[in-house]
């Protein structure tokens, strides 16, 4: 077997995603990923627990659902996320990558 062929100059910047957006309402976290689905955009939706004492500051909510998404799509899935009904949207926070 040979060396393997790597697409890409810098092996570091492969794979590397980046957070589109994130909000404590799970609802609208599903509905932004529905949104993602039907635009066929790749991302992934994980969850970040909110410390006990920073629970005052975002409404008493436990966890925050960040959805990342591909560097390379970013635009897309921002051009997507646009595409939502605004009262929706302003639950939203969307990152300035």
């Amino acid at each position: 077997m040979g060396k393997p062929l790597i697409l890409g100059k810098d092996i570091r910047q492969l794979d590397k995603d980046v957070e589109l957006c994130r909000t404590t309402n799970e609802r609208i976290s599903n509905q932004a990923a529905q949104l993602l689905i039907r635009n066929q955009i790749p991302f992934t939706r994980n969850w970040i627990r909110i410390p006990f004492f920073l629970r005052e500051k975002y409404r008493g909510a436990e966890q925050f659902y960040v959805i990342s998404t591909n560097r390379n799509r970013y635009a897309q899935a921002r051009r997507a996320l646009d595409e939502m009904d605004s009262v929706f949207r302003r639950r939203l926070i969307v990152s300035n990558y």
